[in-house]
């Protein structure tokens, strides 16, 4: 079974739980079970990332995971362009 880390800002809709085991094959599943577990975090982890055993994923739902796979909850960060700063390529000039 995976184990799943809360951060702090979630745990008011986990009655204070800050990890709980759960039985998935991939992150979509885990995250299907984590809301019919608690109903209080649909809607939340939609703006979540995962840390998947330290590689973090903004968006993995067919990752797989493997009963000994620490699955970390953590806010997604975003990022863009400052307003009036010149266009560059992703990589350069």
């Amino acid at each position: 079974m995976a184990t799943v880390h809360f951060p702090s800002g979630l745990t008011h809709h986990t009655g204070g739980i800050d990890e709980v085991t759960i039985d998935a094959p991939r992150v979509r599943e885990l995250m299907l079970a984590l809301v019919e577990r608690f109903p209080g975090l649909a809607g939340q982890l939609e703006r979540m990332a995962v840390a998947i055993d330290g590689d973090i994923y903004q968006d993995a739902p067919y990752h797989k995971l493997t009963s000994t796979s620490e699955v970390y909850l953590v806010p997604r960060i975003a990022g863009g362009q400052t307003q009036g700063a010149p266009s560059r390529g992703a990589w350069g000039p």
